[in-house]
């Protein structure tokens, strides 16, 4: 039997990756070439702005701003797409926990459920987060545009902005064109609430859901009688789990080892190019401005924090498994047991940690870092600008 409710934050990762044609139980090529076709035309109008106004750093820092995200978004749906097959098998593999028959006691349950709620919990406000950050930035220039073809002057040519950095090959001069443009620029909403925050959803998900896994197994190890009649059932589902839980990982980390390092090292830029953007703008002359700026750094920042809150919790529950080995009386138990215990134990002494490019581990400390850095760049970013 399913319990209930735990499969809702597979159904929110549906609904995310299904909007573009990339959850792994149901591709859809048509949806997924067409959004990654949008996002790579953008990108081309992007650099064309960008290099028309490469003298002028104020402009380059506002492009590059929307330029990083949209190039850090092609680069996740390209490798999502790449490892669909390795991502269907991971979800696989989790959804076989979802029967109550697994769950002996209610400490077990209330661990999955505790860490099931979690998830569900993250993916669901980021979501909200990363919905409302392209909508701020997409009405904006329309409220500016509103404003200006309201002014008394009449003159509302010099509000023909759109809600990123691109270049028109042609000269926009009338207002049904600039209205046309404008509408298709709509699908900027979805493409990157999907496109770019489903693929860090699931693998949350997928984290999360390891460490509670990880966190039952410790309750199970502590939970072992002595009985040499009945320890030997337990341990042997013990090292069965034990195991299953390290490919899991293992497993994870391949599938998103090459999202985690761009997305690490282009997060870092943007939180510091739009720190710049937001203190460069005045609250009570462009409050939408401001607060566009603003909530595009808290969705950056709360990104960040959920992957290096998500890592220390992996490392947090290796930890206490290791413990839990530690301190159970495996020296009192048969020869044979107290092999496969120690087996265990030596392999958990090293914790399990979420990982990108061999040198970067998530955690807490990593965020202070990361944020640290940030804080470094916009300093520098000031002084030549």
């Amino acid at each position: 039997m399913i319990i209930p409710g735990a499969t809702k934050v597979l159904q929110w990762n549906h609904w995310l990756l299904g909007f573009i044609g990339l959850w792994p139980f149901d591709l859809n090529n048509s949806k997924f070439i067409f959004f990654f076709a949008y996002a790579m035309v953008h990108t081309f109008l992007q650099y064309g702005d960008l290099i028309e106004h490469i003298s002028d750093l104020n402009h380059v820092v506002a492009n590059l701003t929307e330029t990083i995200i949209i190039n850090m978004l092609i680069f996740k749906m390209s490798i999502y797409r790449i490892n669909t097959r390795q991502l269907r098998e991971l979800i696989q593999n989790i959804e076989k926990d979802f029967s109550t028959e697994l769950y002996n006691t209610a400490d077990e349950m209330t661990i999955f459920l505790k860490y099931n709620s979690l998830s569900r919990t993250i993916v669901q406000c980021f979501s909200i987060m990363c919905l409302i950050s392209p909508i701020l930035f997409y009405i904006h220039p329309l409220l500016s545009h509103l404003l200006a073809y309201n002014d008394s002057m009449g003159n509302s040519s010099i509000a023909f902005v759109f809600p990123i950095h691109f270049r028109l090959f042609f000269n926009l001069t009338e207002e049904r064109t600039y209205y046309i443009i404008y509408a298709c620029e709509i699908l900027l909403v979805p493409t990157c609430t999907c496109g770019y925050n489903g693929p860090i959803c699931l693998m949350i998900t997928l984290v999360l859901h390891t460490c509670g896994q990880i966190s039952i197994l410790a309750s199970q190890v502590k939970s072992m009688i002595h009985d040499p009649k009945a320890v030997h059932q337990q341990l042997k589902q013990i090292v069965i789990k034990h195991r299953r839980v390290i490919s899991l990982v293992a497993n994870l980390q391949s599938a998103y080892s090459a999202i985690l390092l761009p997305e690490v090292s282009g997060m870092t830029f943007v939180i510091c190019l739009g720190s710049y953007n937001v203190i460069t703008t005045s609250a009570v002359t462009d409050s939408s401005k401001f607060l566009k700026f603003l909530f595009y750094i808290l969705t950056l920042t709360f990104q960040l924090f959920s992957l290096c809150y998500i890592g220390e919790c992996l490392i947090t529950e290796s930890t206490n498994l290791y413990n839990a080995f530690c301190n159970y009386e495996w020296y009192n138990v048969s020869p044979d047991h107290a092999k496969l215990l120690v087996m265990c134990l030596l392999r958990s002494q090293r914790p399990l940690t979420l990982t990108t490019g061999k040198f970067f581990t998530f955690s807490l400390e990593s965020f202070r870092i990361v944020m640290k850095t940030s804080m470094a760049y916009l300093s520098v970013l000031r002084k030549f600008i």
